[in-house]
C-alpha cells in the first residue's frame, strides 16, 4: 500500500510583492488538541519549510479546498468552546485562530480586495491539503471586522457567528485583554479607521463598546441565508443542535456524548490540564463600570439587537 506523503501545517503567512510565503511545520491533524492553533504550533517539536506561491497563481487551488464552516466571534462569547467541542468529531479538522490568516488580513494592508481573497484560498488549499477531510476555520476575534473578505474567498462556505451580552464582552476584554487590544482608544490603534473613525473614543471603554457595535455592523452586511447566530446562553447544546448540521455534520449520540462530556471542562485549559469550567456571567455584570454600562447601551446594545432582528432571532 502507498504511503501518503504528509502535508506541512501552514502556521505562518507573508504577504511580498511576488507572492505568497507560508512556513510550514509538520504536524499532523490529530496533534491539533490545544485551544488555539498556535499553542499546539509552541507545543509540538517539527521540522518547518518555507513555500512560495507566486502572485499569479493565488487562488488557483481546487475548488473542493473550501471550509466546511467559518466561526466568526465577537470575543469571549464561547467561540473556543464550539471549536473545541467540534474536535471531538470525528469528520472535520478544526483550524482554531490561525496565525496566517491573521498575517493576512491584519492592516496596514499592500495588497488589495482580490488579492487578499486569493491568498486566503491559497492558504485553504493547504489547509485541505493537511486535514484530508473537511475542516473548519475559526477565526480570530477582530477577522470579524474583515468577515466580508473572507466570505468572498469562500462564497459557498456556511458561517457562524458566537455573541454574548455585549456588557459581559467587555468587561472580560478590560479585565484580560489580548496584545492587540493594549492600546484600545488610542487613535493609533490598528483597527481605529473601522473602529473610532471620526476619531471621538476618549476611554477604553468607549472602544470596547464600538468595537462590539462594528463586529455586528459586518457581520450585518453578510448574506444571512449562509448564517447562523449562536448565542453564548444556547452552548453548549448549540453545538451539536444547530453549528455542526449547519456546516454539513451528522452528530450521533457517541459524538454527542463526547462533547457534552468535554463542556464541563473550561474550554481554554491547556492540553494535558483538565480545569472545571464555572458560570462567570453574574460576576462579570457587577463588574461593569457605569461608564462602560453606558457605552454598551449607546453602542454595542443597539446593533446586536439590529443583528438579532436580521436573522428574525
Amino acid at each position: 500500500m502507498q504511503q501518503i506523503e504528509p502535508i506541512g501545517l501552514p502556521v505562518r503567512a507573508a504577504l511580498q510583492p511576488t507572492g505568497l510565503y507560508l512556513e510550514l511545520r509538520e504536524i499532523g491533524p490529530e496533534q491539533l488538541h490545544d485551544p488555539f492553533m498556535q499553542e499546539t504550533v509552541q507545543r509540538v517539536p517539527a521540522r518547518q519549510s518555507i513555500i512560495q506561491i507566486l502572485k499569479e497563481d493565488l487562488g488557483k487551488g481546487s475548488p473542493n479546498s473550501t471550509p466546511a464552516g467559518l466561526i466568526f466571534h465577537v470575543g469571549r462569547c464561547g467561540s473556543t468552546l464550539a471549536s473545541q467541542l467540534l474536535k471531538h468529531h470525528e469528520q472535520v479538522v478544526v483550524y482554531s485562530e490561525s496565525i496566517a490568516v491573521n498575517e493576512i488580513l491584519v492592516p496596514p494592508r499592500k495588497w488589495d480586495r482580490a488579492e487578499l481573497v486569493g491568498a486566503l484560498r491559497s492558504l485553504a488549499a493547504m489547509l485541505a491539503q493537511h486535514a484530508r477531510k473537511p475542516y473548519v476555520l475559526k477565526l480570530s476575534s477582530w477577522n470579524t471586522l474583515n468577515c466580508d473578505i473572507v466570505c468572498d474567498a469562500f462564497p459557498s462556505t456556511p458561517w457562524a457567528l458566537c455573541i454574548r451580552d455585549p456588557l459581559e464582552v467587555c468587561v472580560s476584554l478590560l479585565q484580560q485583554r489580548p496584545g492587540w487590544l493594549r492600546d484600545a482608544g488610542s487613535p493609533s490603534h490598528l483597527f481605529a479607521a473601522m473602529v473610532d473613525p471620526e476619531q471621538t473614543c476618549r476611554t477604553p471603554e468607549d472602544y470596547l463598546a464600538r468595537l462590539f457595535a462594528a463586529y455586528c455592523r459586518a457581520v450585518g452586511n453578510l448574506d444571512t441565508r449562509r448564517g447562523k447566530l449562536v448565542p453564548y446562553d444556547t452552548l453548549p447544546e448549540a453545538v451539536w443542535n444547530t453549528l455542526a448540521p449547519h456546516f454539513g455534520l451528522s452528530v450521533d449520540d457517541q459524538a454527542k456524548s463526547l462533547m457534552s462530556d468535554a463542556s464541563r471542562t473550561y474550554s481554554k485549559s491547556r492540553v494535558g490540564s483538565s480545569i472545571v469550567f464555572v458560570p462567570d456571567g453574574t460576576r462579570k455584570r457587577a463588574a461593569a463600570s457605569p461608564e462602560l454600562r453606558l457605552a454598551v447601551d449607546t453602542y454595542a446594545r443597539p446593533e446586536l439587537e439590529r443583528l438579532v432582528t436580521r436573522f428574525g432571532q
